[in-house]
């Protein structure tokens, strides 16, 4: 698959609340198996904003046969976010990297019990609409915002449920009248559904209360999936480099050619490489969106943390270079084999 940006032009935009804009995209016949996707996938999205070249990765909101979106909500001091609501329009042209992200459905047999607060509803909506098109599971979201003029999608939601009354339950909660998705809400909400697929996605704090509420009604792990928009607190140490020029040399495979790089102290993998001008793939910088996955060859390499990645992703040997650092002579990473 192509790591690569593609200028796409903007076909349509579409004001979902005050604060929150989609995107749809036109896609050319040469690009269409570049940006083929699955449902709860995003995109990374790269643009000059005051002379700063800024990178950020979205959330698909789209499905099936609909032009191929993702919807932005604008963020205090998000300068991209701001970027994407306030200035760009109908015929502008992005710079746009093919789809990415893990937060997919395997099975849309199982029912699917969704959670999501805020803008953590864009990848939840992508999946919904693949569950209904494609499987005849039942659905349930239950949806959290902090006012009802801040529910993203919410006539869509609406016509859906009226579309589809047996199998799509959707309950809303807003935090100014008091209502939470916390742990004890959700450990009720779950009681008695039975065996389900379950994704969260949303602010750090909700994450961390649903899974929560889900563990103790005795959800299995295996059947829980989680979208970060943000790296979640983490309380290991961030990894140190070692003191050694033998550790800090390290080789980096990208289209085709090898790079050797010496890190300099603090540097992750990622940092050293933009350092030299080889500009591999990257968009959050923060270890959770994926994009600058790498697969190490040879040497030990360590993560301060892996909220991104998959166990069999990380079984096989890949690491996310933006938060990974060497911790042995020899290291060989490659984003050709990712």
């Amino acid at each position: 698959m192509s790591t690569h940006f593609h200028t796409l032009t903007i076909k349509e935009l579409k004001r979902e609340t005050a604060k929150t804009v989609s995107i749809a995209f036109d896609i050319p016949e040469s690009l269409t198996s570049d940006f083929k996707y699955d449902a709860g996938q995003y995109l990374t999205i790269k643009a000059n904003v005051n002379g700063e070249e800024i990178r950020r990765s979205y959330s698909i909101s789209s499905y099936g046969d609909e032009a191929l979106q993702v919807s932005c909500k604008m963020i205090d001091g998000g300068k991209m976010s701001t970027h994407l609501v306030n200035n760009v329009g109908v015929g502008d042209a992005l710079e746009v990297m093919p789809p990415m992200g893990n937060f997919t459905v395997e099975s849309i047999e199982k029912p699917l019990v969704l959670f999501a607060a805020g803008s953590g509803v864009t990848p939840i909506f992508s999946i919904l609409k693949k569950a209904l098109k494609e499987g005849n599971n039942s659905i349930k979201l239950f949806y959290g915002n902090r006012s009802e003029e801040e529910v993203i999608f919410k006539n869509q939601l609406e016509s859906i449920r009226a579309n589809h009354p047996d199998r799509f339950l959707v309950q809303q909660f807003l935090s100014s009248d008091g209502e939470r998705l916390d742990s004890e809400r959700t450990q009720n909400l779950v009681n008695g559904i039975g065996e389900a697929q379950y994704f969260i996605c949303g602010p750090e704090g909700m994450i961390a209360a649903v899974k929560e509420g889900l563990e103790k009604a005795n959800v299995s792990s295996s059947n829980i999936t989680i979208e970060y928009f943000a790296s979640p607190k983490s309380e290991k140490p961030a990894v140190e480099m070692v003191a050694s020029g033998e550790v800090n040399d390290i080789i980096a495979e990208l289209d085709g050619e090898r790079h050797k790089i010496t890190l300099e102290s603090g540097e992750s993998i990622l940092d050293a490489a933009n350092r030299i001008g080889i500009d591999p793939p990257f968009s959050c910088q923060s270890g959770v969106c994926t994009t600058c996955k790498c697969k190490v060859l040879s040497g030990e390499v360590e993560m301060e943390n892996n909220f991104g990645l998959g166990e069999d992703e990380a079984e096989e040997g890949f690491v996310l270079s933006c938060i990974s650092k060497p911790t042995s002579a020899g290291v060989v990473v490659s984003w050709d084999e990712a």
